[in-house]
């Protein structure tokens, strides 16, 4: 059986709509169903968490906090309407479909954050931790997990009854679109332009194809770390290490073992890494060096400095590479993406079937919006404030 939600369930569930069972003040309600602040609150501050793992300058944006949370508390209001919806279709979630997705969670437990294997029993008990972290019972959680189940089977049911298969037709038209922007068909790009939104759609399969379709060169990488804001003396000693390091490479076959122990030397500064790179992509330097040298084929050390303004740990200095492959270009043919056009028209469609649905039962629920953001405040004061001034 397929598994209907996959592993961030683990997470989603564990602070979604209707996970805490306290009572506590609703920040909206969808037809009569409340939306708690605690709910919202959980996710709002789990969603500002994945944000700073990941991108912690995002953090610094204005009014954060009140952005993610009228992105989140759309979601679970979104989430309400087609459970809603979805539980009005008589869609329901089986024990053994609810039972796979708590299987493939516990798989999660098979080892501690050190990494020593757990007894079943241990396992049981560190899932059942989890579950309370987030102040939940194990009912609660295991309705959270149908939930998803229900609402996925649902959007599932109605793109299969409503989607539109794809023509031969369909198919051929969006391969002459995206082959004229490929190709830079001047004549046929601006009739595309003509229309809203088909230049753009085609322009961005056209970009992503020549990344796809260009040729291509892996190689491993060693990088003896320098900048010209180093003095004349502390160059010529990195650059001496790099000719140092050259001279213990025999070939490829030596090629890693030595990288990995110069880049272990406290203080060395030298970095080992294995690349792909597209031709021409940037920096041309480090691109045209991999695709001039032959594969098994070791580069004498040279140089690729940036500006002095450079950050100090942008990838410049002394570099040595070693090229493990390369990939012909293909050429953008019909007969060869006919299928993967196909898919992606479908893709296509289905997001656009989901949008709709989406709009229309927002439109059709009864949605009240309890919460007020700060930053929505003072927009409306800062309105006020304008029209005062123009009175």
């Amino acid at each position: 059986m397929k598994k209907l939600v996959n592993l961030a369930v683990l997470f989603v569930c564990l602070a979604m709509v209707g996970c805490v069972e306290k009572q506590s003040t609703s920040v909206a309600t969808v037809n009569g169903v409340e939306i708690s602040s605690q709910d919202f609150n959980n996710t709002v501050n789990r969603s500002l968490a994945v944000l700073q793992s990941q991108n912690p300058q995002a953090m610094k944006q204005p009014n954060i906090q009140d952005i993610i949370g009228k992105r989140v508390l759309q979601d679970m209001i979104i989430k309400e309407v087609f459970l809603q919806q979805a539980k009005k279709s008589k869609i329901e979630a089986t024990k053994e479909e609810v039972d796979s997705v708590v299987s493939g969670v516990k798989e999660q437990f098979k080892v501690n954050a050190e990494g020593k294997e757990l007894s079943q029993r241990e396992q049981e008990k560190a899932f059942e931790n989890a579950i309370k972290s987030q102040n939940l019972t194990k009912a609660k959680y295991l309705e959270n997990i149908a939930n998803d189940i229900i609402i996925d089977k649902y959007r599932r049911a109605l793109i299969s009854s409503n989607l539109k298969s794809v023509s031969k037709e369909d198919s051929k038209t969006f391969f002459d679109n995206v082959s004229a922007i490929y190709n830079n068909d001047k004549k046929k790009i601006e009739e595309l332009q003509k229309v809203p939104g088909r230049y753009e759609e085609a322009a961005v399969v056209a970009a992503r194809l020549r990344a796809t379709l260009a040729p291509k060169t892996r190689f491993d990488l060693i990088l003896v770390y320098a900048d010209k804001t180093m003095s004349e003396n502390e160059l010529k000693q990195r650059q001496q290490l790099a000719n140092s390091i050259r001279k213990e490479i025999k070939d490829k076959s030596n090629f890693g073992d030595i990288a990995q122990k110069y880049s272990q030397q406290k203080d060395a500064r030298v970095y080992f890494s294995q690349m792909i790179m597209v031709e021409g992509m940037q920096p041309v330097e480090l691109s045209s060096k991999a695709f001039a040298l032959n594969v098994g084929e070791v580069s004498n050390v040279f140089e690729l400095f940036k500006n002095n303004n450079a950050k100090d740990n942008s990838a410049q200095g002394y570099f040595i590479m070693n090229v493990v492959e390369k990939v012909a270009g293909q050429k953008f043919t019909y007969e060869t993406f006919e299928k993967d056009i196909e898919g992606y028209i479908n893709t296509k469609r289905a997001e656009s079937l989901m949008q709709q649905a989406t709009a229309t039962l927002l439109k059709e629920a009864d949605i009240k919006v309890n919460k007020t953001f700060e930053m929505d405040k003072a927009n409306q004061n800062s309105k006020t404030a304008t029209g005062t001034s123009k009175k």
